[in-house]
């Protein structure tokens, strides 16, 4: 393996909270309401912003739902392809419902 294996320096947790702020005022929400979202206090969002403190995984997962986003921009700042795109939309259909989605999917990959 020839790529550099990155850890997460504070420089790097301040990016990542600096995204996730960015996004959250992008769409629409305030500190306290995101937070509620999240299931987190309010205190702690700001200190997840403001660089001060890592983001738990599990609160990634649901912030990158919140803010139609994945996770890999909150983390890296990579911008997402299509798939990415998709996978979110696809995460946000009922699982009753998704069998029927990838058959409809099916069909319009064929078209």
């Amino acid at each position: 393996m020839n790529k550099e294996i990155q850890l997460l320096s504070d420089e790097k947790i301040r990016e990542m909270g600096k995204r996730i702020k960015d996004k959250r005022k992008e769409k629409g929400f305030k500190a306290i309401d995101f937070a509620d979202i999240i299931g987190i206090g309010k205190d702690q969002i700001s200190r997840i912003e403001n660089g001060k403190l890592p983001c738990k995984t599990e609160y990634l997962y649901i912030m990158s739902q919140v803010l139609e986003v994945s996770v890999d921009y909150l983390m890296f700042g990579n911008r997402g392809d299509i798939g990415d795109e998709l996978a979110i939309l696809v995460s946000n259909i009922p699982i009753s419902l998704r069998e029927k989605a990838k058959k409809i999917l099916g069909i319009l990959a064929e078209a």
